[in-house]
């Protein structure tokens, strides 16, 4: 028992030492050494040797392409989505924080090509996963070097539309769908609020009324297209959920250069060539320039001629351009 007791001082006391040994070095106008803060490369190996320690090696097929992050659809288990999510969204923050070369001194990223697998993915984030996750996921793409107008065209429209063919199939219900449809609407939003090349309307810009056929279920491909034609300069105000008494009402009451209506289905046509007729009537631009687009469009291409309309736009380029041409030099009365 003695030695015991002796053995517990002696070890107290050393403790005591080694505890008070920076204070006295602090006495005599010693600065205590700290440790240096990790780099990014001795973060990324302990991540490295972190994940290593919990997962099996990647077969050759599975490990990750340099210019394209990775699918977290092609994960095989929770431990394999943790770590593609930290390679995914984490790391390529950490070496945009830490890197000393400034932003705009840094070579472009080379070009990303957007796959159905990246639609696949984001549509199951949107509607399956959390809050965030397909806003996340839009910015690493965004970050690997896929551009602003790859991820409204390329990848939020397809992934509207997959989603919109999931749902028909009832693989998605209509919970899921709405929910997923909004998240995308919010990636919207967001990505176009960074828009650097955004026209400010003025007195003399063009005016838009952007529109879905009344009664349709999702209407992210309008709320897309509006964002294309604030863009391109012009005033747009866009009505996803109004009736035909509400367009109409619209139109009469306030100048328009162009009216675009999306249409999502076919049995809709008849009905949307008998509403046309009735807006250009009541429109206070008699010359109004109406133009049809939406899911319909990639089905028919003469959807224009069917709905009475003057053009139809196959996507959201596309209608801009059309709008621009039809419009130029047009005076208003």
């Amino acid at each position: 028992m003695a030695g015991w007791t002796i053995n517990r001082l002696a070890k107290r006391q050393q403790t005591q030492r080694v505890m008070a040994a920076p204070a006295r070095g602090a006495a005599r106008g010693q600065v205590p050494v700290q440790a240096n803060p990790l780099t990014l490369a001795e973060m990324l190996a302990l991540k490295s040797a972190e994940l290593s320690a919990k997962l099996a090696p990647l077969d050759a097929d599975e490990r990750p392409r340099v210019t394209s992050p990775h699918l977290v659809s092609s994960n095989t288990s929770e431990d394999m989505q943790l770590s593609r999510i930290v390679e995914l969204e984490i790391i390529p923050r950490l070496m945009l924080m830490h890197s000393a070369q400034p932003l705009q001194d840094r070579p472009p990223l080379p070009p990303l090509t957007l796959t159905i697998e990246h639609v696949h993915t984001l549509a199951r984030l949107a509607a399956e996963g959390d809050a965030d996750s397909a806003s996340s996921y839009v910015r690493a793409l965004l970050d690997a070097g896929a551009s602003q107008e790859q991820v409204f065209l390329d990848l939020l429209a397809p992934c509207a539309r997959w989603m919109g063919e999931m749902w028909e199939d009832d693989r998605y219900d209509f919970s899921q769908v709405t929910i997923g449809l909004w998240r995308l609407q919010r990636v919207l939003h967001e990505q176009g609020s960074r828009f650097s090349q955004v026209a400010r309307p003025d007195a003399d810009s063009h005016r838009a009324l952007l529109a879905a056929v009344p009664g349709a279920q999702h209407t992210f491909g309008v709320v897309m297209a509006a964002e294309f034609f604030s863009r391109a300069g012009w005033d747009v105000e866009c009505e996803p959920k109004a009736s035909w008494i509400d367009l109409q009402t619209r139109l009469t009451d306030n100048w328009f250069d162009m009216f675009g209506l999306s249409v999502a289905t076919g049995d809709s046509i008849p009905h949307v060539a008998s509403a046309i007729l009735d807006m250009r009537e009541a429109s206070a631009n008699r010359a109004i320039f109406v133009m049809v687009g939406g899911p319909m469009a990639a089905q028919n291409p003469n959807l224009a001629a069917l709905c009475g309309a003057d053009a139809m736009g196959s996507d959201a380029i596309a209608a801009v351009e059309a709008a621009n041409a039809a419009v130029a030099g047009v005076k208003r009365a």
